[in-house]
C-alpha cells in the first residue's frame, strides 16, 4: 500500500468507528443555519469565524474520540501484565505503542473539548459587545457567570448555567491537571507504579484510564445539546 492509501485506510477506520459508537454530529443543521453562521450577528465576520471554528473543532473531537475507542483494546492493561515476587503478584507498566498513542489523543481530545465551549463563549459574547469589550478575556466560564442573573429564567440559558457549574466544571478540572500539571503518560504511569502492589487500586485506576473514549462520548452528546441551546438563546436576543 502507498502512503495515502494507508492514510485513507486509517480514515476509513476511525469512520466506521464513530458509526459505532453513535459520535454523532446531531447539531448539524443548525451549524448550516443561515442566523448561526452569522449573517445577523452584531459582528457578522468575527461571527462567521467563531461559528466556522464551532464546526471544525466539533467535527475534530468526534474523529479524535473514534481514534480512541479504535485504539483502547491495544492498550497497556496492568491487570494482565504482572510478575510474582515472593509469591505475591505486582503489576508492570511497558508501554507499547498503541498505549502510547491513546495517551497522546486523549490530551487533544481534552484540548479539543476546551476549545469548543471556549468558542461557545466566543458565540454568546458576540452578541453583547458591550459587555465583553476584549475578546481575548472571553471565556466560556466568565460569559455564562456574567450574563446569568440576567437570563436564569431562560430556559436555554439555565441549560448553559447548570451545565458550567456541573460537567464543564468537572471536565475542566481534568483537563487542568493534564494541561497545567502532568501530562496522561506521566499520570498513569506513576499511579501504576505507586500502587504496582495492590491490584484493586490499580483495576480502579485502569477503569479510569480506559474508560476516557466514554467519558469523550458523553461530552460529545453535550456539545450537541450546547449547539441548541445556544443556537436558541442567541437567536432570541435578536
Amino acid at each position: 500500500m502507498t502512503d495515502k492509501e494507508i492514510i485513507a485506510e486509517f480514515n476509513n477506520l476511525v469512520a466506521r468507528k464513530v458509526k459505532e459508537f453513535g459520535l454523532k454530529e446531531d447539531a448539524d443543521k443548525i451549524k448550516s443555519d443561515p442566523f448561526f453562521i452569522g449573517e445577523k450577528a452584531k459582528d457578522s465576520r468575527l461571527d462567521f469565524n467563531i461559528t466556522t471554528d464551532i464546526g471544525f473543532i466539533h467535527s475534530d473531537l468526534i474523529f479524535t474520540t473514534g481514534l480512541l475507542f479504535a485504539l483502547k483494546p491495544y492498550i497497556n492493561n496492568p491487570l494482565k501484565e504482572t510478575v510474582f515476587l515472593k509469591g505475591k503478584e505486582y503489576s508492570t507498566y511497558r508501554q507499547n505503542m498503541y498505549d502510547s498513542f491513546y495517551s497522546m489523543y486523549a490530551s487533544v481530545c481534552f484540548e479539543k473539548l476546551y476549545n469548543f465551549w471556549d468558542r461557545i463563549g466566543d458565540k454568546i459574547a458576540n452578541e453583547f459587545p458591550k459587555r465583553f469589550p476584549n475578546p481575548k478575556r472571553v471565556m466560556f466560564a466568565n460569559v455564562i457567570d456574567n450574563l446569568k442573573d440576567e437570563f436564569e429564567t431562560n430556559e436555554n440559558f439555565k441549560w448553559l448555567i447548570d451545565f458550567r457549574n456541573r460537567d464543564f466544571k468537572d471536565f475542566n478540572d481534568k483537563r487542568k491537571s493534564v494541561v497545567h500539571y502532568e501530562q496522561i503518560e506521566t499520570k498513569y504511569k506513576e499511579s501504576i507504579l505507586e500502587n504496582t502492589g495492590n491490584m484493586e487500586k490499580i483495576k480502579e485506576i485502569f477503569l479510569e484510564k480506559s474508560t476516557l473514549p466514554e467519558f469523550f462520548k458523553g461530552h460529545i452528546g453535550l456539545s450537541n445539546v450546547g449547539i441548541e441551546k445556544t443556537y436558541a438563546f442567541v437567536k432570541n436576543m435578536t
